[in-house]
């Protein structure tokens, strides 16, 4: 069921894709079309070859060092008592339209006193404010693939940064 929703999420993401962007489809150039083809095909290896899911993120991983508008990230299953500081949890505000606005990354940076997870925000993505948001976990940021460049990233905690090439994901991915 998890696997159909953010299947259904990211269709969702990709056929409203050219209609709210900021960039329109038609002003994409042949080399930047078939880039951000290249790289979907690369996540779907990635994915297939683990147990990760698919999920659009748009530009909510985007940080100074990497300013990408389009991300398509691996996500795997959270499991909250393994997560260690530098996990990148991506989670959906409930009651939240358009889509591609309700996405929020935090990072993990310890634990409280009764073992609850601490986190803050990540890269460009909004503050919480006082109040409450209500949102849902949508797993953890394994990899992040940027449809514009076809760099894929390593967002594990112990490898942050780490670029790495299809082959080399999809032979990690074997691994776990």
């Amino acid at each position: 069921m998890r696997n159909s929703v953010i299947g259904l999420l990211f269709g969702f993401t990709l056929l409203n894709a050219p209609l709210r962007a900021e960039v329109s489809i038609a002003s994409l150039s042949p080399n930047e079309v078939s880039i951000a083809l290249a790289a979907i095909d690369a996540a779907k290896k990635i994915a297939e070859a683990g147990r990760g899911s698919l999920l659009m993120a748009g530009s909510v991983l985007s940080t100074d060092d990497v300013p990408s508008s389009n991300v398509l990230t691996i996500l795997d299953y959270p499991n909250l008592e393994k997560m260690t500081p530098g996990s990148i949890l991506l989670l959906a505000k409930k009651n939240c339209e358009p889509i591609e606005n309700c996405l929020v990354a935090r990072r993990v940076i310890g634990r409280d006193s009764s073992g609850g997870l601490q986190t803050e925000r990540y890269g460009s993505a909004e503050p919480f404010l006082l109040d409450t948001i209500q949102a849902t976990l949508l797993g953890a940021v394994v990899y992040a693939v940027d449809l514009q460049t076809g760099g894929i990233r390593d967002m594990r905690p112990d490898r942050r940064w780490e670029h790495l090439s299809v082959a080399e994901a999809v032979a990690q991915e074997a691994k776990r």
